[in-house]
C-alpha cells in the first residue's frame, strides 16, 4: 500500500501557525459578533462596532482561508495511485463463501435492493410512502417480498453461513421473538400488528445483504464506488430538498399519491447523519482515492458540514450524532486529523460569524428558522435541557416523561413481552407531533423496542449491537495487523456509521421507518458479512478478501 508522503516539518509548522491565528480569530469574532441583546443581559450597555465587527470577521475569513490553502499544500497533495488488490481473494474463500452463477431472479434484486436504498437517500420519509393505491404494500415491504423468494429460489447456502456469524445469529433470534409476539398478537389487532412489526422485520434486509454477497462477493466494490459517485448528487439535492420541504412540504404541497403525506418531506436529522458519513467516507475510506481530488475534498467537506448544522438547527438529535460520528471517525483516522477538524470548525466558525453579522434569519417549520441564535439555543439546549427556550425545554421534558412512563408500565405489567404490536401507543400516552402522520410509538426507537417487545426483546437488541460492533473492531484490528489499512478503515466507517443512526434513533422514531431502518440493516449486514468474507486471512498470509474496488 503506498501512502501519500507526510508533509515536510516546515509544512506542518505552517498548519499549525495558521490553525492558532485562526482559533484566536475565530475566539474575537464570536466574543464581537454577538448581538446586542446577548451583551446587555452580560451587564454590558452595547457591543463593538460594527466596523470592529467586520474588521474582526474579515480577519477570521482569511485566517481559516490560509489554513485551507497550507492544508491543501501541506498534507492534500494528489497521493500516488495505489493499486489495491481485489477486494475478494476467492482462493481465499471456502466452498460455503465462493460465488455462485447467479439466476435473473437474484441478479434483479441485487440491483433492486441498492437503488431502493438510493431512493430513500433521496427521498427520505416521502419516498417511503410510495405504495400500490389501495394496499398496504409499500415500495420497501415489495422489496422484501421479492429478495424473499429470491432468496429461497437461490441455491446460495445461507443457513450455513448464518449460523457461522455470531451477529447474524442474535439478530434471527431478535426477529424470531418478534416473530412469536406478532403470531400472538395478529389476530386481535390485523394490520396495525404488522405495522408495529416494523421495528424488527426490517432486519431482514441483513439476510438480503449477506445472501448477495455470498452470491457476489464483488458486488460490495460497486456499492463502495457507487455510493462514492453519489455523494456530490446528494450533497447538491439536499439544500434544494430542505427548500421544498419548507416551501411546499409543510404547506399544501403536492402529496404522495393515495396519502396525506407531503411528497417533500425530509427530516434534518436523517440529513445531518448522511452529511457526517459522506465525511467519514471521503476522509477515512477514500482518502487515497484519485476519485476524489484535494478541492473536491475540501468543498464536499465544507457543504456537508454545513448540512450538519443546518439539520441541527430543527433536530437536535442529527446535530448529535453527526458531531459525535465525526469525533469517533477523527478517533479512528491514523491520518490528517488537524486539516480535518480545522476545516469542520472553519466553516461552523464562517456560518455562525456570517449570520451574526447580517442577522440572517431563514423560517424553517415549526417555528423553527436558520440563524446563530437557533443554533445557540439547540446546543444549548443538548448540555443543560433547563437553560434551552420555552419549547426546547418543554420537547425535551415532554420526551422525558413519556420515556419514563413506558419503561415503569413495561416493567410492571409486561415485563416479559412489552406491550406487543398492536396497541396505539400514541393514544395511551397522548403522542402527537404531526396530525398527518401520527406516531404510535414512543418518540425513541430504542424505547420503542422496549415497549413492544419486553426486556426479553430490549436485551436482544443490546447484545445485537454490542456482539456486530465487537466483531467489526476485531476484524479492523487483524486489518491493520497486516497492514491493511484501508479495509480497516472501511470496518471502522461502518462501525460509526451505524452508531450515528442509533444515536439519532434516540432523539426521533427514525428506525420504524425503512429510508433508515434499511440502510441502518444494510450497513449491518455488511459489517456481518465482511468476517466470513475475510476469514481466510487467520490461515493464509496474502491479500485478504476485503471489498475494495480496483483503483485502476
Amino acid at each position: 500500500m503506498i501512502h501519500a508522503p507526510r508533509p515536510s516539518s516546515p509544512g506542518r509548522r505552517r498548519v499549525r501557525m495558521v490553525g492558532v491565528a485562526g482559533a484566536v480569530s475565530t475566539c474575537a469574532a464570536l466574543l464581537v459578533a454577538v448581538p446586542a441583546p446577548a451583551w446587555a443581559q452580560a451587564g454590558i450597555a452595547e457591543g463593538p462596532s460594527s466596523t470592529t465587527t467586520l474588521l474582526i470577521a474579515g480577519i477570521t475569513v482569511v485566517a481559516f482561508l490560509g489554513a485551507v490553502v497550507a492544508a491543501r499544500w501541506a498534507y492534500l497533495n494528489p497521493a500516488p495511485i495505489r493499486t489495491a488488490a481485489p477486494l475478494v481473494s476467492h482462493d481465499l474463500l471456502d466452498d460455503t463463501l465462493a460465488p455462485t452463477r447467479e439466476s435473473t431472479l437474484v441478479a434483479s434484486f441485487g440491483v433492486a435492493l441498492p437503488t431502493l436504498l438510493v431512493w430513500y437517500l433521496f427521498t427520505d420519509h416521502g419516498g417511503a410512502w410510495f405504495h400500490i393505491p389501495g394496499t398496504p404494500l409499500f415500495v420497501g415491504e415489495i422489496v422484501i417480498i421479492w429478495g424473499s423468494v429470491a432468496m429461497m429460489a437461490s441455491s446460495v447456502p445461507i443457513l450455513r453461513s448464518l449460523r457461522r456469524s455470531p451477529s447474524l445469529l442474535v439478530l434471527v433470534t431478535y426477529m424470531v421473538w418478534g416473530t412469536l409476539l406478532l403470531l400472538l398478537n395478529v389476530t386481535t389487532y390485523g394490520l396495525d400488528a404488522v405495522r408495529d412489526s416494523a421495528i424488527w422485520y426490517y432486519g431482514i434486509t441483513a439476510v438480503f445483504t449477506l445472501f448477495l454477497l455470498l452470491s457476489d462477493p464483488s458486488r460490495l466494490g460497486r456499492w463502495w464506488t457507487g455510493f462514492g459517485k453519489l455523494i456530490p448528487a446528494l450533497l447538491l439535492w439536499y439544500p434544494v430538498a430542505l427548500v421544498l420541504d419548507s416551501l411546499m412540504g409543510r404547506a399544501g404541497g403536492p402529496q404522495v399519491p393515495d396519502s396525506n403525506v407531503p411528497l417533500f418531506s425530509h427530516r434534518l436529522g436523517n440529513i445531518g447523519v448522511v452529511a457526517a458519513m459522506i465525511i467519514g467516507f471521503l476522509w477515512l475510506v477514500e482518502r487515497d482515492s484519485d476519485r476524489v481530488t484535494p478541492n473536491q475534498r475540501i468543498a464536499y467537506t465544507g457543504l456537508a458540514t454545513l448540512l450538519i448544522v443546518v439539520g441541527g438547527l430543527q433536530n437536535r438529535g442529527g446535530l448529535v450524532a453527526g458531531f459525535l460520528g465525526v469525533a469517533a471517525m477523527l478517533f479512528l483516522m491514523r491520518r490528517r486529523r488537524t486539516e480535518l477538524t480545522m476545516m469542520m470548525v472553519g466553516v461552523v466558525v464562517l456560518g455562525v460569524t456570517f449570520a451574526l453579522v447580517t442577522n440572517l434569519r431563514v423560517p424553517l417549520f415549526d417555528d423553527r428558522e436558520i440563524s446563530a441564535e437557533q443554533l445557540v439555543r439547540n446546543v444549548t439546549s443538548i448540555i443543560n435541557p433547563d437553560k434551552g427556550r420555552e419549547r426546547e425545554t418543554e420537547t425535551t421534558r415532554w420526551r422525558l416523561e413519556i420515556w419514563k412512563q413506558v419503561l415503569d408500565d413495561v416493567s410492571t405489567e409486561f415485563p416479559l413481552t412489552g406491550f406487543g404490536p398492536g396497541p396505539d401507543l400514541g393514544k395511551r400516552y397522548n403522542i402527537s407531533t404531526n396530525p398527518n402522520a401520527p406516531l404510535r410509538n414512543p418518540h425513541n426507537s430504542h424505547v420503542g423496542v422496549l415497549a413492544r417487545l419486553g426486556w426479553v426483546g430490549a436485551a436482544l437488541w443490546f447484545v445485537l449491537w454490542i456482539v456486530w460492533s465487537m466483531q467489526l473492531l476485531m476484524l479492523r484490528r487483524r486489518f491493520r495487523r497486516r497492514g491493511k489499512h484501508h479495509e480497516a478503515a472501511f470496518a471502522g466507517w461502518l462501525l460509526v456509521s451505524a452508531g450515528m443512526i442509533l444515536v439519532n434513533a434516540f432523539f426521533d422514531p427514525t428506525l420504524e421507518g425503512p429510508q433508515v431502518a434499511m440502510v441502518l440493516w444494510f450497513i449491518f449486514g455488511i459489517g456481518a458479512a465482511l468476517p466470513l468474507m475475510a476469514e481466510g486471512i487467520g490461515r493464509t498470509a496474502g491479500t485478504v478478501a476485503a471489498p475494495v474496488p480496483s483503483r485502476t
